[in-house]
């Protein structure tokens, strides 16, 4: 009944409540408010104090360069973009989350103006190529309705003309860009808003939750004695080796070099300095020590390993073909003695397995666990954990949160690290959420284990909980789309990002 060291108890969720032993309600409206506070203190985040004083900057016109994108700056000048979106942001924020270091404060803030920075001056250029244009006249329009200029709710043009010209031309400069990106950002999400229709079914999938014993079966639990028996069988795969290689690029070339070798008139080493073409001429053709499935793996005829692996020391192989050409190779050593004993071997044959015969671990986990839920179909779950010595978990309230997205609580139970890489698998949710109360599941395979599933409890989400995910739903789904669009139009490859030296010697004052 495997070899697991786990007990018979069962576990909660550190999210449960230990004084009834049933999970704590972890509303959506708190998970929504949760994830929206994390985007804003990501966003947003900054206090009263960071901005630097501009005439120090040691860079021409008092600006701070972080970065550049196609060619063009991304920098920090008082009154544009950057410097407005970092304005908006101090004041927007100034007296929330001062609990934070400040110094992480000010990097998330300044980050985030210089993210948004980048993202602006990616969709212009994108406007310049497509031959966007604003004309003078909706640029005088803007300039009217600008607050700077209005008195008594009408535009004030004698406050407009007494600005300097380069002034004016800034401030021009200033609406035309803001009304192209506007332009911009409105064609790229102008449709996105979603219909109250479309809000009320996506807020109805938040529910039913439902809360699941679940017993796991690690791959790791794959007994010991069935690695040493795998280890038996494959014996050559698990020798442990002393070798030097010689490689050569054709069969021809590779014989005559193996029967110098042979004859004994030129070293070995010196042979392998000369001729060979691997990775292992340089040093003399040394390998070093080596496990046979490794050897195995540069051979094209796999049978080739058994002559290599019972080689005395000096020994020379035949000629063998390899991913690299022609090889022979040289035993430095006679092979290590092979014993299932030595914890070492053992190890590396568990950890060859895992890597390459995976579906037996898996055969044998996937066995065990059928097992387990026949027994418990045919008992109690708790006793016939107690009694093969697994530990029971049980989960938070959990609704069919398909890809674990952000709008609704996520798979995430610490106790089952790869339940939350499942959240995609169809097969789990449908076997999930087709249980009955008390019933036990077939086994479910995931990445690192098999799980068994029990239907602890199923309950409905709050109306309120519902209610609020409709309303918030328009500003979400916008949210996601403008990261579409970022990872759309922003291109890695053309961004040359300075932040790290300029926030750090500008901002931070380090030198």
């Amino acid at each position: 009944m495997g070899d697991s060291k786990e007990t018979g108890s069962i576990r909660s969720d550190s999210r449960t409540k230990s004084a009834n032993n049933k999970p704590a309600h972890r509303s959506t409206r708190n998970t929504l408010l949760y994830i929206g506070s994390v985007v804003i203190l990501i966003l947003v985040v900054v206090t009263f104090v960071g901005v630097p004083a501009v005439g120090g900057f040691g860079q021409p016109s008092g600006r701070i360069i972080f970065g550049r994108y196609n060619g063009e700056e991304i920098a920090y000048r008082p009154g544009n973009y950057f410097a407005r979106q970092y304005e908006t942001i101090a004041q927007s924020l100034r007296d929330t989350h001062g609990e934070l270091d400040l110094e992480l404060q000010l990097r998330i803030a300044w980050r985030q103006a210089f993210n948004r920075a980048i993202m602006r001056t990616a969709l212009l250029q994108q406007g310049d190529r497509s031959d966007l244009r604003v004309s003078e006249a909706r640029v005088d329009e803007l300039i009217a309705q600008d607050p700077r200029f209005m008195q008594n709710g009408r535009f004030n043009s004698a406050a407009y003309r007494a600005l300097g010209n380069q002034e004016q031309f800034a401030l021009r400069t200033l609406h035309q860009e803001s009304e192209r990106f506007d332009l911009i950002a409105e064609d790229l999400l102008g449709g996105s808003r979603a219909s109250s229709r479309e809000a009320s079914f996506i807020a109805s999938m938040a529910g039913p939750e439902r809360s699941f014993h679940i017993v796991r079966f690690p791959f790791s639990g794959f007994p010991d004695q069935q690695i040493a028996e795998y280890a038996k069988t494959n014996r050559d795969l698990f020798s442990e080796l002393n070798l030097s290689v010689i490689t050569l690029a054709t069969r021809e070339e590779g014989q005559q070099i193996l029967t110098r070798a042979r004859q004994g008139t030129t070293p070995f080493e010196e042979l392998a300095r000369t001729y060979s073409r691997d990775l292992f001429a340089d040093q003399n053709g040394e390998i070093g020590r080596i496990w046979g499935y490794e050897v195995q793996q540069e051979l094209l005829n796999p049978q080739d390993l058994t002559a290599i692996t019972t080689m005395d020391e000096g020994d020379l192989s035949d000629l063998v073909e390899t991913t690299s050409g022609w090889s022979f190779y040289r035993a430095d050593e006679a092979p290590a003695q092979f014993s299932t004993d030595d914890t070492r071997l053992l190890q590396e044959a568990r950890d060859y397995m895992q890597m390459f015969e995976q579906g037996k671990i898996q055969d044998f986990v996937r066995d065990e666990a059928e097992a387990f839920a026949v027994a418990s179909r045919e008992g109690l779950l708790e006793g016939v954990a107690r009694e093969w010595g697994k530990e029971i978990h049980e989960t938070p309230f959990l609704p069919i949160n398909y890809g674990n997205l952000q709008l609704f609580t996520p798979w995430n139970v610490p106790d089952v690290p790869d339940l939350a890489e499942a959240a995609s698998r169809e097969d789990l949710l449908i076997t999930a959420f087709s249980l009955e109360e008390g019933a036990v599941s077939e086994p479910v395979m995931l990445r690192r284990s098999a799980i068994v599933l029990s239907l602890r409890e199923e309950r409905q989400v709050d109306p309120e909980d519902v209610s609020f995910l409709a309303d918030a739903y328009d500003m979400i789904l916008r949210q996601f789309l403008m990261d579409d669009v970022s990872s759309s139009y922003v291109k890695e490859e053309l961004l040359d990002d300075f932040f790290q030296e300029a926030f750090n010697r500008y901002v931070l004052g380090n030198t």
